[in-house]
């Protein structure tokens, strides 16, 4: 069975992490649920980073938006590339989708990035 976690060694945590993957990466809308950012990171890891502006709603919104993308990948760690770094930046609609929606568009624009 392949790992279920999510490591401290497989998340962007600090701001220009994020920015380098964000001003370099392929950008990519993900209908109206989020954008998606991709980024070759020259490591044999696949790292997340979230972002959950207070544009997507109050801190239990943006809390349940990053719980589900948290969530999508780490029970597809296998469907993302190896070696790159991967940044969601959360739109408005994912709070109220289900969970296996969430995960089968990701999946599917993933899919469609490399």
């Amino acid at each position: 069975m392949p790992e279920q976690t999510f490591t401290k060694q497989e998340r962007l945590l600090t701001r220009p992490q994020l920015r380098r993957v964000m001003d370099h990466g392929r950008k990519r809308r993900v209908d109206r649920l989020c954008l998606l950012f991709v980024l070759p990171n020259g490591t044999q890891s696949t790292r997340l980073g979230i972002i959950a502006s207070k544009k997507v709603g109050n801190a239990v919104e943006r809390n349940r938006a990053k719980r589900k993308i948290r969530e999508v990948f780490r029970l597809n760690k296998q469907c993302f590339r190896l070696g790159t770094d991967v940044v969601v930046v959360s739109g408005k609609p994912l709070v109220d989708a289900p969970l296996r929606v969430v995960e089968q568009t990701l999946l599917t624009h993933l899919k469609d990035a490399r």
